[in-house]
């Protein structure tokens, strides 16, 4: 089977989702969305006490997050909730840890 040139639509939508897979390709984004998308919104402190790294650092993963429109995050008083909006991650994160109860 012979195959064909991919169109330069195709090709874009091909670099947009390799994009996203650079995005979720650090383990600390991935944590930080497998927490959001299995436990729902979260703030940085909540973030912050159930892993291993700095409230700056989990900032920035946040921040390129949310750049990606990944999650995006809506204040409430004096916190700032972060939530996972694009379907597509949120239902690769529910394949790949949806499943595994233990952690």
């Amino acid at each position: 089977m012979e195959l064909k040139k991919i169109s330069s639509q195709h090709r874009e939508e091909m670099m947009e989702k390799a994009d996203l897979l650079k995005a979720l390709g650090h383990p600390i984004r991935l944590c930080i969305l497998e927490n959001l998308v299995l436990h729902g919104e979260k703030n940085v402190t909540e973030i912050v006490s159930c892993m291993d790294a700095s409230q700056s650092n989990i900032s920035q993963h946040l921040s390129k997050l949310r750049d990606m429109g990944i999650v995006t995050s809506e204040k409430d008083g004096n916190q700032v909730y972060y939530f996972c909006t694009n379907e597509e991650v949120r239902r690769l994160v529910e394949y790949l840890f949806g499943g595994n109860e233990e952690k």
